[in-house]
């Protein structure tokens, strides 16, 4: 086969064609970092991708922001408890002590303001809120769940509970309401009915059934507290199991659709140097032909 000058420049016109094809795809895929940016390069590695993307690490990120918030609600409900139980257990103290027949009206009127107060601030407590939700409301978080009006306490919320999502299938509820807590306004009840015995100079039923009562409140209480806690165990493990599966997610993508940069760089060196050399061997091949001397 006779081989013409026109071959020749095709055939080295292709080849230049292609090593600069394959040096620009090296250099797009350096300057992206990441193997392919189109579907139509690797079908299976995006359909891969946009897997660990939209199914994997989406909703992983969505779970744990769903626990973040229910972490901050349990956190918030825990303090309200933990401080509902402090002010319980000074109540029975107080109901233990002006129970004593030795206490006169006098000395027990003297207790009354205290228990008062006290009443006041497990409504305040009752009214916890966070970003402006009132946890103790139920469904109804954006008005005040307990309001008073002389001695009479109102209960406004529901028995609605705050569920969220955790892991898939597995949902967590991160509220309690006040019927739970307080038994709606029984608890409010309980203590107004100790501040009207000492105004009263009750102390018979100061030591009965008041102290009966705020009894059956606390260990109500206490119950709702270890509940609380075994839900933020909970939390916190699941939580620390999605930060791990999200590393692996990560990994698991990086390892489809990113390149390896020092594999790169050097296959982009040795295509330069290929596309170089095809070069200066194109300019020594395409040697003047005969017409170019008998001009």
């Amino acid at each position: 086969m006779r081989i013409t000058h026109r071959m020749m420049t095709q055939s080295v016109t292709r080849n230049l064609t292609n090593n600069l094809a394959s040096l620009e795809k090296t250099a797009t895929q350096l300057s992206m970092g990441r193997l392919f940016d189109r579907p139509s390069q690797d079908p299976v590695g995006t359909y891969k991708v946009m897997r660990i993307t939209g199914t994997g690490l989406f909703r992983n990120e969505q779970y744990r922001r769903n626990i973040g918030e229910g972490i901050t609600w349990l956190t918030v409900t825990e303090d309200a408890l933990a401080d509902t139980i402090d002010v319980m257990q000074r109540l029975r103290e107080l109901a233990v002590y002006t129970a004593n027949g030795t206490f006169t009206a006098e000395d027990r009127k003297m207790v009354a303001p205290e228990v008062k107060q006290y009443l006041e601030h497990l409504i305040s407590i009752g009214n916890t809120e966070v970003n402006g939700l009132y946890i103790f409301g139920g469904y109804h978080t954006q008005a005040r769940p307990y309001t008073i009006d002389g001695d009479t306490v109102s209960y406004e919320g529901d028995n609605g509970q705050r569920k969220a999502e955790i892991t898939p299938g597995q949902e967590i509820t991160f509220n309690l309401t006040g019927t739970e807590v307080f038994g709606e306004t029984e608890l409010f009840e309980i203590v107004n009915n100790m501040y009207n015995a000492l105004i009263n100079n009750n102390g018979e039923l100061l030591g009965s059934d008041v102290l009966r009562d705020l009894d059956q409140q606390l260990t109500n209480l206490l119950q709702y507290r270890a509940e609380i806690g075994a839900r933020m165990a909970r939390l916190w493990s699941t939580e620390e199991r999605l930060a791990n599966e999200y590393i692996h997610l990560k990994e698991f993508r990086s390892k489809i659709e990113d390149i390896d940069v020092a594999e790169a760089i050097t296959q982009f060196k040795m295509q330069e140097n290929a596309y170089q050399a095809a070069l200066s061997t194109g300019a020594r091949i395409i040697l003047p032909s005969l017409v170019d001397f008998l001009r």
